[in-house]
């Protein structure tokens, strides 16, 4: 089946923001008329590792801040993390914020509200209402505004994914398409690392936007060749998810996994030269990880878990500080960053 052509707006729109840059400032998502926040708070495990009291402390925390766009998924914590969430969202007007979930990977398919229930891919017609009623019924919601199918990648389906991704463009995009139409969802995205299932679904059908899990960070350029062009020219958003990928990035320690993996020595060569030359510029390695992915015009928002308020502070300081341009330059040179890597903002220096 072939996805209906839905109007979007165009590249203009999400080149217009004043604020590059700026966490709090939100940003257009792609053809849509909604605008999320340039530092999403991603409500998975990271932000959920303390308990719910913890979580909601760091959510209120980040709304005082000014932040107004928030991740889920039902896989997360099987789907306690959409009640948590909810449990929040509840106590603001809806009109204030923006939030994400996910379809394709369902908690329990014969019974989605049961805490701790099984783990599943399900991209078919049936499942993706399923997912969307369940997690409309956790979170409290009668819309979700942005709806992502969730983990579509070859690395994660193996020899079956030709079979999965065409179900997911048969059967779970025409239903969101249609709960779109309806006005019960928002905006449509997909959700992968891989840079080719990305181009080739944003060529596929008329997504809003993408989520791209430790994927145009400091570490992975792969979408600036062809990627991120295509999506600038038009007009699909592009969130990065895991900026940090998975951790190495934040601090720079050997002992941090990268991708959810243990780091190659090339990985860990670069690190140690991003750390030395952040050193000799006064920029530490989470401020330039944070910053980069912004600093191209298709990227709409990174979205972050945060374990306290104090780690959120952090990373909101972190994307407000100033950049010299001799650092990016330098990582330029040391061939750290491709030359043609967006490295001008009015936050850098």
């Amino acid at each position: 089946m072939k996805p209906q052509e839905h109007p979007r707006l165009g590249a203009q729109d999400i080149l217009s923001n004043p604020l590059r840059g700026e966490p709090t400032s939100r940003v257009r998502l792609g053809g849509s008329l909604q605008r999320i926040s340039q530092l999403g708070l991603g409500a998975g495990t990271q932000s959920n590792v303390n308990g719910a009291a913890a979580l909601d402390a760091i959510l209120e925390h980040a709304w005082g801040i000014g932040l107004r766009y928030f991740d889920t998924a039902p896989l997360y914590l099987a789907g306690e993390s959409e009640r948590r969430l909810g449990a929040f969202l509840g106590r603001h007007k809806r009109s204030d914020y923006v939030v994400s979930s996910k379809v394709g990977r369902l908690p329990n398919i014969t019974n989605p509200n049961e805490f701790g229930g099984l783990r599943q891919f399900d991209y078919s017609a049936g499942g993706t209402r399923a997912s969307i009623e369940a997690s409309l019924e956790r979170l409290g919601l009668d819309r979700i505004d942005f709806v992502v199918i969730h983990d579509l990648d070859r690395k994660m389906h193996g020899i079956e994914f030709d079979a999965v991704y065409a179900q997911a463009m048969d059967e779970c995009f025409p239903v969101l398409d249609g709960l779109r139409t309806e006005g019960v969802i928002g905006s449509i995205g997909i959700s992968a690392a891989d840079t080719r299932v990305c181009l080739q679904a944003a060529r596929d059908a008329p997504l809003d936007a993408l989520m791209m899990a430790g994927s145009y960070t400091l570490l992975n350029h792969e979408p600036l060749t062809e990627l991120l062009p295509y999506c600038l020219e038009k007009g699909v958003s592009v969130v990065i998810a895991s900026p940090f990928n998975s951790g190495i990035l934040a601090t720079g320690s050997t002992d941090s996994m990268y991708d959810y993996g243990k780091p190659t020595a090339d990985i860990l060569s670069r690190v140690l030269e991003l750390v030395e030359v952040g050193s000799r510029h006064g920029v530490a390695l989470a401020t330039a990880a944070l910053q980069f992915p912004l600093l191209h015009p298709a990227v709409a928002s990174v979205v972050v878990g945060h374990r306290s308020s104090e780690e959120l502070d952090g990373n909101v300081a972190a994307m407000r500080t100033s950049i010299p341009p001799a650092f990016w330059a330098e990582l330029k040179e040391r061939d750290l960053i491709p030359d043609e890597a967006p490295v001008n903002a009015e936050n850098s220096a």
